[in-house]
């Protein structure tokens, strides 16, 4: 903090401090009673994180990875990667119904010396 910064905060402090006294006291001892409580209620509080957003080091705690921002990524992953695999499920399928009928079905002996049958069938396996 350079000196004028200084400067301005001790402008500041004397301003709040000569604000004080204009305070009815029924009020100030009532805003000191409620700060009082307030401050004991935080103090009684659990912690629910271990680590602190300051950049201190510490292990962040088991609610620091529930935070959406790890959530939606993570679930938006697994959906894609559930819809490939049934995507690819499917076309695997289907393509194993469609040699299983052509394999299975009813042609006729010529149908399999024809020349035509053998390209479609070179073009469609690649």
């Amino acid at each position: 903090m350079n000196d004028r910064e200084s400067q301005l905060a001790r402008g500041i402090t004397k301003q709040l401090d000569q604000g004080l006294g204009t305070i009815d006291p029924i009020v100030l001892a009532r805003l000191r009673s409620a700060r009082e409580i307030a401050v004991g209620a935080m103090q009684r509080r659990p912690a629910l994180v271990l680590a602190s957003d300051n950049g201190s080091g510490g292990r962040p705690g088991v609610l620091h990875y529930f935070n959406p921002r790890y959530i939606l990524p993570l679930a938006a992953l697994l959906i894609a990667v559930m819809g490939t695999v049934y995507w690819q499920q499917s076309q695997t399928d289907d393509a194993t119904d469609i040699d299983a009928n052509l394999l299975s079905g009813d042609l006729p002996i010529d149908a399999y010396l024809d020349k035509g049958l053998d390209s479609w069938l070179k073009r469609t396996s690649h």
